[in-house]
């Protein structure tokens, strides 16, 4: 590795956060409102929200196979926040490279995906959220997200908040 780790991570994190941010946005409205994605058919934009499968490779893509990401993305996210929000980014990078903190974080956004998941399909909570959408199946969403963790795991032990010469 060389000086550009940290803008390489940059690189990569910051569409994944963006894209991650929109996904979980586009998930609380089809929480609110299950057909709002309608307002997006014709466009590319369709297969970048929650929206039930049309039936074509980019709508099973974008309904089922997205959640891949999902662990990356929410990694990213926490990246960023270490990168712009700290104040020494020497000491910020010791703490990310930690394994307790990467198990604390990839276990976080596994529980929580998987609290998701198991609400969508059972409503055992209680919670007010849409379900399953057309396309969707609910075993497939677990085995989806335990790959995104352990993505996301190899994922932030390659991000570097500094570059690894000078750690």
């Amino acid at each position: 590795m060389n000086n550009s780790d940290s803008r390489t991570g940059l690189f990569f994190a910051i569409p994944l956060a963006a894209f991650g941010m929109l996904r979980f946005i586009s998930d609380m409205l089809t929480d609110a409102s299950a057909d709002w994605y309608q307002m997006l058919e014709g466009t590319f934009w369709r297969y970048l929200v929650r929206a039930p499968s049309d039936g074509t490779f980019w709508g099973g893509l974008s309904v089922q196979w997205v959640k891949l990401l999902a662990v990356p993305c929410g990694i990213s996210v926490l990246f960023l926040l270490y990168r712009f929000l700290s104040h020494n980014l020497k000491e910020a990078d010791y703490r990310w490279r930690q394994t307790s903190t990467r198990l604390i974080y990839v276990l976080g956004f596994l529980f929580m995906v998987t609290i998701m998941e198991i609400e969508k399909s059972t409503h055992l909570f209680g919670l007010r959220m849409a379900g399953q959408l057309a396309g969707e199946a609910a075993w497939l969403n677990h085995v989806l997200h335990l790959a995104s963790a352990l993505m996301g795991w190899f994922y932030m032990k390659w991000l570097r908040l500094t570059p690894s010469d000078s750690v």
